[in-house]
């Protein structure tokens, strides 16, 4: 017959018949077993983390641009001025044609500032056939059917405007 001990006797044995230690802790084996394991983890989650981001910094990248060309068109429909958004070197900027106040030397007015979208979203910017929209005052497109795309490490987004000023996503 087992001889069961009154409670908080330092003797105190569990099931399996080993003695518990009133110091709880992990081994250092198992704790080894542990960030092996976390490491392991983070090699195989990290590069589709960098994917989907580089992804999500592409089409964040569209979105701002297609956002521009619809202040660019409104502005062109409000002033009844021509409007161009044109991305140069990554940067994208809209003017407006004739200046609202005239200044010597200027005939361009800037609407909002500059956004870079090299350093924003890290993306290369390139267009077909050129990298500029502009909108007549009637807020159709004054050019060709053109196609603006968004690239980062191997990672391309287009944004479509045709001939009419329409925005294709």
């Amino acid at each position: 017959m087992r001889r069961v001990p009154p409670l908080g006797a330092s003797d105190v044995t569990s099931d399996a018949g080993t003695s518990a230690s009133p110091e709880g802790g992990f081994t250092y084996l198992e704790a080894l077993i542990v960030f092996v394991f976390m490491g392991l983890m983070v090699l195989i989650a990290f590069p589709r983390l960098e994917r989907g981001l580089v992804a999500a910094n592409v089409r964040n990248a569209r979105t701002l641009s297609i956002g521009l060309y619809a202040r660019a068109r409104s502005t062109a429909l409000e002033t009844g001025r021509v409007a161009t958004l044109d991305f140069t070197s990554n940067v994208a900027l809209i003017t407006a044609t004739p200046r609202l106040v005239p200044i010597a030397g200027s005939t361009l007015d800037t609407l909002g500032g500059p956004e870079n979208l090299q350093a924003l979203y890290g993306v290369t910017v390139t267009g077909n056939p050129s990298a500029t929209l502009t909108v007549d005052p009637r807020g159709l497109a004054s050019s060709n059917a053109t196609t603006i795309y968004f690239t980062r490490m191997g990672k391309t987004d287009s944004m479509y405007v045709s001939g009419f000023g329409r925005v294709v996503k």
